[in-house]
């Protein structure tokens, strides 16, 4: 059993023995369903990302990337990470320092790749700007839901099995839901090949993640995965200018993840047990 215990504003707790399928498989599944679900009502059904609609994208910000994807996930985080079942480590929440590396390397070799390879987003850099920004919101919301929630609970599930069995099984399973989410959420006539980029962005995303552990860094990979396979499906009206819109609604969601961010570094810490 992982010797790692949490204390933080409630007291110490036992560790993962409490832990059950309920808690740490079917409730992360049902949040994620709910999420798609929202995701098909408020983008898919009105044809967000292919006709503009800049109130209809602030809506769907806020409800579905933000309240859906990042609050709800959160509160069953807690409780996971209050039980032990998983620490600030497996959820990606990491030291101010060690997320500005990952983040500043991470950043630096994305803008080097499409630097080589300028064709996979267009040649307009400015344009290239305003679409990762634009994606900004989805790439959080499927990094907290894909791998923050329901890729550490199927990990702290199936963690008995050794490392090689959690990393594959996490890997997978995630991977097939992002697919799965991105999918309905950019339909199209051509699902069975988005699907296939989908879930090869999903493998590459669930690797990283499971690899470094940071969940800013993630959601670079996630956002730049977005604008290679989906660059050509968004109404060029949200990416003409600098839209203010746009902005507010990346900023918005990034400024939701980074206000979690604080409060549970402020308020939990991973502590080591003494072995019994």
């Amino acid at each position: 059993m992982d010797n790692t215990g949490i204390r933080g504003e409630e007291g110490p707790h036992r560790g993962i023995r409490n832990s059950s399928p309920l808690t740490l498989i079917i409730i992360p599944f049902i949040i994620a369903i709910i999420w798609q679900l929202e995701n098909f009502l408020l983008a898919v059904t009105p044809h967000l990302f292919s006709k503009a609609s800049f109130p209809g994208l602030v809506f769907f910000t806020v409800l579905s990337c933000g309240l859906m994807g990042i609050i709800v996930p959160v509160l069953r985080i807690k409780a996971a990470f209050l039980s032990g079942a998983i620490n600030m480590f497996q959820i990606g929440f990491r030291s101010v320092r060690r997320t500005v590396t990952a983040v500043g390397i991470t950043a630096l070799a994305g803008y080097t790749f499409f630097v080589l390879t300028g064709d996979a987003v267009g040649p307009d850099r400015a344009g290239a700007i305003i679409l990762f920004i634009f994606f900004l919101p989805t790439a959080v919301a499927a990094v907290m839901i894909c791998w923050v929630l329901i890729g550490t609970h199927i990990q702290a599930y199936v963690r008995h099995g050794g490392a090689i069995i959690s990393i594959c099984t996490g890997t997978l399973i995630t991977a097939l839901i992002f697919a799965l989410s991105m999918s309905i959420l950019f339909t199209g006539p051509d699902f069975r090949q988005i699907f296939s980029g989908f879930f090869a962005a999903g493998l590459v995303s669930a690797l990283f993640f499971f690899a470094f552990r940071d969940v800013y860094a993630t959601v670079i990979v996630v956002t730049s995965c977005l604008m290679i396979l989906l660059n050509t499906r968004i109404d060029p009206e949200y990416l003409n200018t600098f839209n203010p819109v746009v902005v507010l609604c990346g900023f918005l969601v990034i400024g939701i993840l980074a206000g979690i961010h604080w409060y549970f570094s402020r308020h939990y810490r991973t502590v080591v047990l003494p072995e019994k």
